[in-house]
């Protein structure tokens, strides 16, 4: 989606400890971004996610109902990993 207006950047470090960044729309869920690590992260044997954002790092579980745009997720390093 880049160059798409209404894009945003997100980078993401895997429960690996590897990173991978990519784009998503505003308009996205933030349910998407559970999908994109689980997929990423290929190795979650079922295991829940946690996705942290910000400063200080804050649980992304609070905003699943949201769109990226309205949980401000815009250009966020998330941390992931397995509980």
């Amino acid at each position: 989606a880049a160059g798409t207006e209404g894009a945003v950047r997100i980078q993401f470090r895997l429960p690996s400890g590897g990173r991978a960044v990519r784009r998503f729309l505003k308009t996205d869920s933030v349910k998407l971004l559970y999908s994109f690590v689980d997929d990423e992260a290929k190795d979650g044997q079922g295991r829940k996610l946690e996705l942290k954002a910000g400063f200080p790092p804050k649980d992304v579980q609070a905003l699943i109902d949201k769109t990226v745009g309205e949980a401000s997720l815009a250009g966020e390093s998330i941390q992931c990993r397995w509980l």
